[in-house]
């Protein structure tokens, strides 16, 4: 859920309206002149003329490519097939999508987790997780599903399925699978049939297992979403966790865990800049970031082998640090 925006500024919107309004008024009037010149040069038959004395000008504008006789613009050396959209990679460099053989590659992103210490000698989680055990009263096996729609709509995903002697395992699967389901649904509900032509979807969700126990279950969604005409709009990256009491059942709220105040904030960020060397919270005040801990929107909490892993999802992307001393931060009942 986003924050509602409640427009405190609505009287000052409307003189900055009325100011738009007068500036727009202004550049058509100005914009009726010129065509009135044309006008009058092809008429005294001077416009011949005047396009040979400014054909520099044209020139410049055309140093770097050309538009073809449907409009679409390509840099010179370029031939219609390398034209598009893409993306730079680590290396910073540039790949078209057409030139892909396969649209997973797409999702690998880089973390840069070798470059801090911590990773390699397992002190940090990192993704991708697959810490399930044997032995226990359940199990939880992976199951992988593709969706695709169109040329232009493909949503990987996979997802643990919970077996065995454990109290209300059909909510805790369905609490699981109502995660990629709500975005197919989004997707043929409310999405498509608002696309232009080249638009869609290709998501990936894959489905981690970060902790497994008698008395507890951490899943967690590792979510990249692209948007839009040749899916170069929007690309959404987010954490999603589910945490389990395998004892009773039940889904646990991740809000109601920690004891979020200033000071768990600034040593948020003193973590955040060892382990990602730097943080995220850098753009926001320590009121922005209680806020968002506090909210389940924004809030990562799951547990994993090192402790718990707490962070955020933010415009920027997503952010963890590993808390092997996590207890220290509980609410006290």
């Amino acid at each position: 859920m986003y924050p509602e925006n409640r427009n405190p500024n609505k009287g000052r919107n409307i003189a900055i309206g009325i100011v738009v309004s007068l500036v727009f008024i202004g550049l058509f009037a100005g914009c009726i002149a010129v065509v009135m010149q044309f006008v009058e040069l092809s008429k005294n038959g001077k416009m011949d003329r005047w396009l040979e004395a400014n054909a520099d000008d044209e020139d410049m504008s055309s140093n770097y490519g050309y538009y073809d006789e449907d409009g679409d613009f390509y840099y010179y050396g370029e031939t219609p097939e390398e034209n598009g959209f893409g993306y730079y990679d680590e290396d910073g460099e540039f790949h078209y999508f057409e030139d892909e053989t396969d649209p997973l590659d797409r999702f690998d992103r880089p973390t840069h987790d070798e470059d801090i210490e911590g990773y390699e000698t397992g002190e940090y989680f990192s993704f991708p997780a697959d810490n399930r055990v044997e032995g226990l009263h359940y199990s939880v096996d992976i199951k992988e599903e593709e969706y695709r729609d169109g040329e232009n709509t493909t949503i990987y995903y996979n997802y643990p399925v919970v077996k065995g002697d454990v109290p209300n395992v059909d909510a805790i699967n369905d609490a699981i699978c109502a995660e990629w389901e709500s975005l197919l649904d989004y997707y043929e509900e409310d999405y498509r049939d608002y696309m232009y032509e080249g638009d869609g979807i290709l998501a990936q969700l894959d489905g981690n297992v970060t902790y497994m126990s008698e008395d507890i279950l951490s899943i967690v969604y590792r979510e990249t979403v692209y948007y839009g005409a040749y899916l170069d709009y929007q690309a959404d990256l987010y954490l999603y966790c589910l945490n389990f009491d395998m004892k009773n059942g039940q889904l646990l709220e991740n809000t109601g865990m920690l004891d979020i105040d200033e000071e768990f904030v600034e040593d948020f960020r003193e973590r955040s800049e060892r382990q990602n060397a730097d943080s995220v919270l850098d753009y926001y005040t320590d009121e922005d970031a209680m806020y968002y801990f506090r909210d389940s929107y924004y809030l990562i909490l799951f547990y994993c082998p090192q402790g718990m892993e707490v962070g955020l999802n933010m415009d920027e992307g997503w952010v963890t640090v590993t808390y092997p001393d996590y207890e220290d931060y509980l609410k006290r009942m």
